[in-house]
């Protein structure tokens, strides 16, 4: 999963949105990665000095939400309609305003921020140069600039299509579970659950970085199609909010030492996406089972 940077929103918006990190690593002296070492270093040396407690994504970039709404981060095919405040690390501000697009059409900070927003929420993001505009800058922004944006994730933008999918799926669910005289929980975002052992102690929240193992299966054939873990590491932080959306539903009910089987519409999994895992197919608006442990988290 990973944004954008506008700018005059019309003439400069599609210029600065699409650039991509491909292009950032020309640089004759800095390569990509001293470069973010350098940046990431002055962040976090420009958030001590204002006393701002920030969280730090496994990317580099350092993020703040000031509130919260429930909900699910948007997916990087998806769309979404957000305000913004850039700035400059001296408080300048380079541009605002309010726009709607397609996630993965933005350069790459916006993606990962957008990404780490659920639809409601807003929050600050302090954005290495590599992930925005690099070394070749941008009108208005010099070469190697760090960025701020302040982000309103105003809305996940759904079409009829995708909500009488969701729809459809969780009809499909709930009969499959009433042949199988299955009880499970029903939860309002579409998934059902049955917790298979309690754990004890706190849940999680939706930045909470997660220990799972988990199973994943094909409602329609029981087929399993993964079998593995999830844990932080320097490469990912295995954050709730990293997961697929059934995940981020589900998984904030659940206390360290649980265990569940949830039933996810595949609006709430990998959607229209088509793959193969091993020797399973898994076809486009699949309904899928996954079988979930938490082992612990950290907040």
């Amino acid at each position: 999963m990973k944004v954008i940077f506008p700018i005059s929103l019309i003439a400069v918006c599609f210029s600065m949105f699409i650039s991509s990190c491909s292009d950032l690593n020309s640089d004759p002296g800095l390569s990509f990665e001293a470069q973010l070492a350098k940046d990431t270093t002055a962040i976090g040396t420009y958030l001590r000095s204002k006393s701002i407690t920030a969280q730090k994504d496994a990317s580099g970039l350092r993020f703040v939400i000031d509130s919260l709404a429930s909900g699910f981060a948007p997916r990087n095919s998806g769309t979404v309609k957000f305000k913004y405040v850039g700035r400059f690390l001296s408080g300048a501000i380079f541009d605002q305003g309010e726009i709607t697009g397609p996630v993965n059409t933005f350069v790459a900070g916006f993606q990962i921020a957008l990404s780490l927003l659920t639809e409601g929420s807003k929050g600050k993001f302090y954005i290495p140069s590599g992930y925005a505009y690099g070394e070749s800058g941008s009108t208005g922004i010099p070469p190697n600039s760090i960025l701020i944006f302040e982000i309103t994730l105003l809305d996940i933008v759904t079409s009829e299509t995708e909500k009488q999918r969701l729809a459809t799926d969780t009809v499909a669910i709930d009969n499959t579970l009433n042949t199988k005289a299955i009880i499970a929980i029903k939860d309002k975002t579409g998934i059902r659950y049955v917790i298979t052992q309690s754990g004890s102690g706190s849940t999680p929240d939706i930045y909470s970085k997660v220990k799972i193992n988990y199973t994943g299966k094909l409602i329609s054939t029981g087929d399993v199609f993964f079998t593995g873990s999830s844990q932080p590491s320097d490469a990912f932080d295995s954050r709730v909010i990293n997961f697929l959306p059934g995940f981020q539903a589900v998984i904030p009910k659940l206390n360290a030492g649980s265990k569940v089987t949830v039933y996810i519409p595949s609006g709430l999994a990998f959607g229209a996406q088509t793959f193969t895992s091993g020797s399973v197919s898994i076809a486009a608006n699949s309904n899928l089972i996954y079988d979930i442990e938490l082992v612990s988290f950290v907040n």
